[in-house]
């Protein structure tokens, strides 16, 4: 009786291959727009997060003015005029004796992206 020897096959076939490479690209695609996904939030984030120093350092310099520095008119720093944050336009409103007499409230409004977003918030003044 004559024996064969096992013929035993080395590397991967054709078939396997694509498979392999099909499975791969599906991953690979799934994990760009999870990349895409997180850019656009981190954009977001940030573009919120100069808003609010901006909204924060007007309120803080209101606040340190006091009642009779707070001016009774309203004023807007339209866009492209705030130093470095050319994208936003922030709008300082103050409304005397509210809510009673010899208060002020001030509210600060910051918008981004054509006024797409706002950022908004108010305190009170007394004298």
């Amino acid at each position: 009786m004559q024996s064969h020897p096992l013929h035993t096959q080395h590397g991967f076939s054709l078939i396997e291959m694509l498979i392999a490479l099909v499975v791969l690209s599906i991953a690979l695609l799934g994990m760009s727009r999870a990349s895409v996904s997180m850019i656009t939030v981190h954009t977001a984030n940030e573009r919120s997060a100069h808003a609010s120093a901006l909204l924060q350092d007007r309120m803080e310099t209101l606040k340190h003015s006091g009642y009779s520095g707070a001016a009774t008119v309203s004023s807007t720093e339209a866009y492209g005029t705030i130093p470095q944050y050319s994208t936003y336009k922030r709008v300082t409103t103050v409304a005397v004796a509210t809510p009673a007499a010899n208060m002020k409230t001030v509210t600060v409004t910051v918008s981004w992206q054509n006024d797409r977003h706002t950022l908004s918030a108010s305190t009170m003044l007394a004298e």
